[in-house]
């Protein structure tokens, strides 16, 4: 009987969790179909020529697709990791799940800045400046309940495993400095914003770099040894 009853309130706090799970990627999914929505195709014309086009709306259409693309790749990876995350989660309590509605809000949010964005008209700097605060504050948000689903005295999630943890950690935070640095590069110079976006994939770069070193070492030094008892050996 006990048997029983400890199943079943197994099974609903695992059916809570879900809901959790389930309702964050209905919000996800709104947040990006409402930012998709965002781009309005100007009036044209019967008559006008493709080069005409490309003059007068080119370097809008450029601007706005790489908006759009840096929004979706940032809702991409944290809805990501947030199903990965939720894979693993096992128990739960008030503080994660506003932690977890935080997260949501900052990503309801997003199609908003995103529209203030596209919008003529408006100041440049303050545009860039509220977009790439929106997407730190999105990650932030997603830190914070890392630090409570991983917390020693909480014991949320069933993923011990150290290194995976730390990964995921530093990774949301990474993305975090990136997008202030942008926001702060704004407000001294808009035309150098982008450089932030290096620091990522140059951290990827050197620790390709390193690992492909430290794995060549061994082989080396395997290679050298079997070598030297091939020696021996002809001796």
């Amino acid at each position: 009987m006990d048997q029983q009853k400890h199943g079943n309130q197994h099974n609903r706090k695992q059916f809570q969790i879900d809901r959790v799970a389930f309702f964050s990627d209905a919000v996800i999914a709104i947040a990006i179909t409402l930012m998709v929505l965002e781009i309005k195709i100007p009036p044209l014309g019967e008559k006008t020529l493709l080069k005409d086009i490309i003059a007068k709306y080119g370097d809008t259409f450029l601007i706005h697709a790489a908006a759009l693309f840096l929004c979706f790749t940032t809702i991409g990876n944290l809805w990501i990791k947030h199903h990965e995350l939720y894979e693993h989660v096992i128990d739960y309590n008030r503080k994660l799940i506003k932690r977890n509605l935080y997260f949501l809000l900052t990503i309801v949010v997003l199609p908003i800045s995103i529209s203030f964005l596209f919008e003529e008209g408006s100041p440049t700097q303050l545009k860039l400046l509220l977009f790439f605060i929106n997407l730190c504050l999105c990650n932030i948000a997603f830190y914070s309940m890392l630090l409570v689903i991983f917390h020693q005295r909480n014991n949320f999630s069933a993923l011990t495993e150290r290194r995976r943890i730390i990964k995921n950690k530093q990774s949301t935070l990474l993305s975090a400095i990136v997008f202030a640095s942008a926001a702060a590069l704004v407000l001294f110079n808009v035309r150098q914003f982008y450089m932030p976006f290096f620091i990522e994939p140059s951290i990827r770069i050197v620790k390709r770099v390193i690992a492909i070193i430290k794995n060549r070492k061994p082989r080396n030094g395997k290679f050298e040894k079997k070598e030297h008892e091939a020696s021996i050996d002809a001796a």
